[in-house]
């Protein structure tokens, strides 16, 4: 019989790594919360047209890494690849545009049928910051800011990563710059691997992001865009340039970097980490004016950020997750009373709820197991990495109290449930009577 086994590429997030994706999410809500920006959640499958009028027709993604499929209607279905699409597509079906700017904020799984490797899967997560309908660099300066911002409240060091930006200009700009690199690649030819063939034609700009190293030395001789850009767009970043100074945001001017989707122009950056290996971007983002018209909304400028959630974990490393302040068990053994126990612990959750209310704060988890016997339960608790323990046995319940352990100070203390409320808040909270 064949054993049946994840889908390649795809893989399940037990439970310790899953704490710490929750807290990676957890802190990036609040932090985006406190920047103005406001969740929305757009489907996991979309039109493909979605996809094929943004990403570009050359665009990796759309050549050989979307999962498109034709439903019974006979639609053409695209599992997302990536969130700004959806969003913008989000933006224009609802008009969002009577109120500007939307600064909207997502996370979510995304589909790509790329090669698995390194923090790199076919069913990966990720957390994107859009900011639509404002054109000053400010909205880049913020987006970048808040990204560095996240990057620091998750404790992951400033030395473990770089913030590499580029210019890629206008629409016009691109067209000549391009034009330049055919000629200059056409005759290299005999030095281009059969991708960057491919991308002659088509985008030659695609072959500036190859990770072939011979390909990589060429690249040092090639005609760089920023001869090639308008005077608006030299100083669009001249002015992001000097906020990044001003900001004291560390950004490393990279002439070879360009986003592997066609939409973006301006300002485009990648925070990159050696510890990825050759693909070592985990974060990216830039500007994509232009973009909603093409979907057939209003004209309406736009930027925006996304990074991968596994690629940060990977980065942390040892990373430890943040755990509820405190992890109560409760540990009931008699068997006869199973609905008894279960009364007394949402009693207890009930007088924990109101604490926390008053506290404003949720750190508090409590758990009910059944054991046959005390060390078998205590064992669990310790496995589980509780703080307290509450026992509830045959005796307890004969007596109408509970026990309830610090498993940290090795202390305990019997409360009566007649005085459970007044006991707990004094025992886990300082709350005297």
């Amino acid at each position: 019989m064949k054993k049946i086994q994840p889908i390649r590429g795809t893989r399940d997030i037990m439970e310790n790594e899953f704490l710490v994706y929750l807290n990676i999410l957890n802190v990036f809500r609040n932090l985006t919360s406190n920047y103005g920006f406001r969740e929305i959640s757009t489907p996991i499958i979309e039109d493909s047209e979605v996809f094929k009028k943004t990403l570009g027709h050359t665009s990796d993604i759309i050549k050989k890494e979307t999962y498109t499929f034709k439903d019974r209607s006979d639609n053409e279905i695209t599992l997302r690849p990536e969130g700004t699409a959806p969003i913008v597509r989000c933006f224009v079906n609802n008009k969002l545009h009577q109120t500007l700017p939307q600064k909207i904020t997502y996370s979510g799984p995304m589909f790509r049928y790329d090669r698995p490797q390194q923090g790199r899967f076919r069913q990966f997560h990720q957390l994107g910051a859009e900011i639509i309908g404002t054109k000053d660099i400010s909205s880049d300066l913020e987006l970048i800011y808040m990204a560095r911002d996240f990057l620091n409240r998750i404790d992951l060091p400033e030395n473990f990563f770089k913030i590499h930006v580029n210019n890629l200009g206008d629409k016009e700009s691109r067209q000549k710059y391009s034009k330049e690199l055919q000629n200059f690649f056409q005759d290299h030819r005999k030095n281009l691997t059969p991708e960057s063939l491919d991308r002659l034609n088509k985008n030659p700009l695609r072959i500036l992001d190859t990770k072939n190293k011979e390909e990589q030395k060429l690249l040092k001789k090639t005609p760089k865009l920023k001869n090639f850009l308008s005077n608006e767009s030299l100083d669009i970043f001249d002015q992001f340039k000097e906020g990044s100074k001003k900001l004291q945001i560390p950004i490393v001017v990279n002439d070879n970097l360009v986003r592997g989707l066609d939409y973006y122009n301006h300002i485009c950056y990648e925070f990159v980490s050696d510890r990825l290996g050759s693909k070592d971007s985990f974060l990216a983002g830039g500007r994509y004016d232009g973009l909603i018209k093409d979907m057939g909304g209003p004209d309406y400028p736009g930027c925006g950020f996304a990074a991968g959630i596994e690629r940060i974990i990977l980065i942390c490393g040892s990373v430890i997750p943040i755990l509820p302040e405190k992890y109560l068990m409760i540990i009931a053994l008699d068997k006869e009373n199973k609905i008894k126990a279960m009364k007394i612990t949402n009693q207890i959750r009930k007088v924990i709820d109101d604490e926390l209310s008053k506290k404003n704060s949720t750190s508090f988890s409590v758990d009910l197991i059944f054991k046959n016997n005390l060390s078998k339960g205590l064992k669990y608790a310790s496995e589980k990495k509780a703080t307290h323990a509450v026992i509830i046995g045959e005796k307890e319940i004969s007596q109408e109290n509970i026990i309830i352990k610090d498993l940290k100070k090795r202390t305990q203390k019997k409360i009566q449930l007649l005085d459970l409320s007044v006991g707990l808040r004094n025992y886990l909270f300082n709350v005297k009577k």
